[in-house]
């Protein structure tokens, strides 16, 4: 693990080490999360969101209710195409 001050307690072999910041996230189809790959995300409502995983793999997920709270997720872009969830309810954890 490399130390990083503004992230202290981030190790990316652990998924379970405390979540250090959130953003509230606006897909995008052309532009990566501004704050980086994400650890996870916070669904507040259900629909589709399409997500490109850190190593390009696009996917889209039906998100119910049954996903609100932190889903351990990482990626490094939400897309606007195939994204139904509206904004402001994706935040993403880092």
């Amino acid at each position: 693990m490399v130390f990083n001050a503004k992230r202290p307690f981030i190790d990316t072999a652990n998924d379970f080490t405390p979540i250090n910041d959130m953003a509230v996230v606006v897909p995008d189809d052309n532009n990566d999360l501004p704050g980086g790959p994400c650890r996870g995300f916070i669904f507040q409502a259900a629909g589709n969101v399409t997500l490109v995983t850190p190593n390009g793999t696009t996917v889209t997920l039906a998100i119910s209710s049954a996903w609100f709270g932190i889903s351990y997720l990482r990626a490094t872009r939400v897309k606007a195409t195939g994204t139904t969830i509206s904004a402001g309810n994706i935040i993403a954890c880092y």
